[in-house]
């Protein structure tokens, strides 16, 4: 009995500390930063190892029922509310989700009534989908969508159609992703998942050409987006204000873009790559506009919270600061800038244009 018991506090406590990571993720304010993502995701894969390891040692039917529904959950909570449903197929995950693909299908031969059959049906699909068969994992969406059984929260007949709408984007046929997208939207159940349907929604609509529908679309997320409330993400809301940048400004209607970007700055990390996309085109808008000491703020601040190694986007925003120093006659600055282009081994296709200009001040 003293086994049985400790076994049954064991998993208890591990219950309850997915509970408490859930609850905590689906509330977090604003940017989830990249620490904190590790962070999580650390703590899953801990949680994952110790389940299955319980789940290993006992023969007991109710105990392997708790730890394999708990190893379902933590599979989708790290799916839908961290990756943003793009998976993470690591080998462990890879092995988790044949571990419950192979439980689902034992519940199901015994008629087990754990699982409805929409659910069984949707984590199913959610493992099949780890376990990188797509195809497999379309299908069981494509049932849980399609299910007649009732789905008191939505939830599921929403991820469903989140998913298969995002496997359709990858596969780049938009127009059947925002369909999908479009009706996951009748299943949304408060303003943050309904904004995050929306800017799913518009990313079709700007892969289709279509910039109006897009604008107006993840204009309406933003009014919606609220970082106080549960389900807030980070991600699909940096995304809509960068969107929304990048359609008024490739319109060279730069007054309207320039309060986007200064709102991605306000809710990204320094040191992310929203951020630094963010300050490269408030130094493009404030170059256009002859501010010229401006933009050489923007774009050395870019540059300086970037950890990236020495790519094609740093080597460019060394040009557009070389060219601006240029405008602000002084070339003993631009020079320096100059030169690291000429040093770089990165591929760039103005290297010839900035070699030129790097003669002409010499």
């Amino acid at each position: 009995m003293a086994d049985r018991n400790d076994l049954a506090a064991q998993i208890r406590n591990l219950v309850d500390q997915r509970v408490a990571l859930e609850t905590k993720l689906q509330n977090e304010p604003g940017e989830l930063s990249e620490s904190n993502a590790r962070n999580y995701d650390a703590a899953y894969n801990d949680l994952q190892r110790k389940l299955a390891a319980i789940f290993k040692q006992t023969d007991e039917v109710q105990p392997r029922i708790t730890l394999m529904l708990e190893l379902m959950r933590i599979l989708e909570n790290r799916l839908v509310y961290l990756h943003n449903f793009i998976v993470d197929a690591t080998s462990d995950n890879r092995i988790f989700a044949q571990l419950v693909m192979q439980f689902i299908a034992q519940l199901l031969s015994q008629r087990s009534n754990v699982l409805t059959n929409l659910e069984a049906t949707y984590y199913g699909a959610v493992a099949t989908l780890y376990a990188g068969d797509l195809a497999g994992a379309r299908k069981g969406f494509a049932a849980a969508c399609a299910s007649e059984e009732s789905d008191e929260a939505n939830d599921i007949k929403y991820k469903s159609y989140v998913i298969l709408g995002h496997l359709s984007h990858e596969e780049h046929d938009y127009a059947k992703a925002k369909d999908l997208h479009d009706q996951s939207m009748r299943y949304t159940q408060n303003n943050n998942v309904t904004a995050q349907a929306l800017a799913l929604k518009a990313l079709n609509s700007y892969a289709l050409g279509d910039r109006a529908d897009a604008l107006h679309l993840f204009q309406e997320s933003l009014e919606l987006f609220d970082a106080n409330q549960p389900f807030f993400n980070s991600y699909f809301f940096r995304n809509a204000l960068l969107f929304c940048g990048a359609i008024h400004f490739d319109n060279k209607d730069y007054a309207s873009a320039e309060p986007y970007y200064r709102r991605v700055l306000e809710n990204a990390e320094q040191t992310s790559y929203d951020y630094f996309d963010a300050q490269i085109h408030l130094g493009r808008i404030a170059y256009t506009q002859q501010h010229y000491d401006n933009a050489v703020a923007s774009f050395e601040k870019a540059i300086q919270a970037q950890k990236l190694s020495e790519n094609e986007s740093i080597v460019d925003t060394w040009f557009w600061i070389a060219r601006t120093h240029l405008k602000r006659n002084d070339p003993a600055a631009a020079r320096i800038y100059l030169e690291k282009i000429a040093a770089s081994d990165v591929k760039y296709e103005k290297k010839a244009q900035a070699a030129e200009l790097l003669q002409k001040i010499a």
